[in-house]
């Protein structure tokens, strides 16, 4: 084991050269490997994408530390087909018929983040700014979300995994 440190940043020790761990115990990337998110072979962040008839395509991520049984239980589940319904103007969502207890809920939710509401089984696209009962996170949409912003009540929305190039 090599410790290496410098006075700008956090003291890192390299194990067998194939992967580092800071002070804190935290796993870094190997080095020469695209970070989480880049690597379409992540098992933390999968990538679905969101289909809403006649609108477009929202490609998204699920992130699985976020809520690990919630994300599981989506992803077992897909693809996930409903008609769009709106909360006030602050998400859309589809019912999934899921039954998933609370996991690290929160209720403060940004513009472009999905959750999990547990009262209802639905899979939840904000679209504003929002503070919220509390639901479990679970990702968020990384382009496109215009799709989502513009279907109305009563659109044909599908979650599904996203097919690999």
């Amino acid at each position: 084991m090599q410790l290496v440190s410098d006075r700008a940043g956090p003291a890192i020790c390299h194990l067998n050269n194939s992967h580092a761990y800071n002070t804190s115990d935290q796993k870094l990337q190997p080095e020469g490997q695209p970070g989480l998110g880049q690597s379409p072979r992540s098992i933390s962040r999968i990538h679905v994408s969101i289909e809403v008839s006649n609108r477009g395509v929202a490609d998204c991520e699920l992130v699985r530390h976020m809520a690990p049984l919630t994300v599981s239980s989506i992803l077992k589940g897909l693809p996930v087909q409903d008609r769009v319904h709106m909360f006030a103007d602050q998400f859309k969502y589809i019912e999934t018929g899921l039954v998933i207890g609370a996991e690290k809920q929160k209720s403060q939710f940004r513009r472009g983040d999905i959750a999990f509401m547990v009262s209802s089984g639905s899979v939840c696209v904000f679209v504003k700014d929002s503070s919220v009962s509390p639901m479990n996170p679970i990702g968020t949409v990384l382009s496109n979300l215009e799709a989502i912003e513009s279907s109305r009540t009563g659109d044909v929305l599908i979650l599904k995994r996203k097919e690999s190039p």
